[in-house]
């Protein structure tokens, strides 16, 4: 882990010398999900309750502004982690299913 940390040492003084100091990472503190995260999941309700379906990463990236799909992805991807979504066997996503429920 010393070196991990001393290379994120590393590139933080190297951006800030460019002038594009990174901001440091985003992880909430306690393992949950980040405000933003909660924002792609707020959305992502309120487009299926309009819809009948979840909005498609293209949906996500258009609706917050974003330039690139990773982003979009990315949060996606954290709230699968989460435990907020889950992809089903054709690899779409769906609200995730509490563990233990009816069969």
């Amino acid at each position: 882990m010393a070196v991990s940390n001393f290379m994120q040492e590393a590139n933080a003084i190297a951006a800030t010398l460019r002038g594009k100091a990174k901001p440091p990472g985003r992880r909430a503190p306690d393992g949950q999900p980040t405000p933003r995260n909660l924002e792609v999941l707020a959305y992502a309700r309120v487009f299926h309750a309009e819809n009948d379906q979840l909005p498609t990463i293209k949906c996500i990236r258009e609706h917050f502004g974003w330039t690139s799909d990773s982003a979009a992805d990315a949060h996606v991807q954290a709230l699968i982690r989460h435990g907020k979504l889950e992809r089903n066997v054709l690899g779409k996503l769906r609200f995730a299913r509490e563990k233990g429920g009816a069969q």
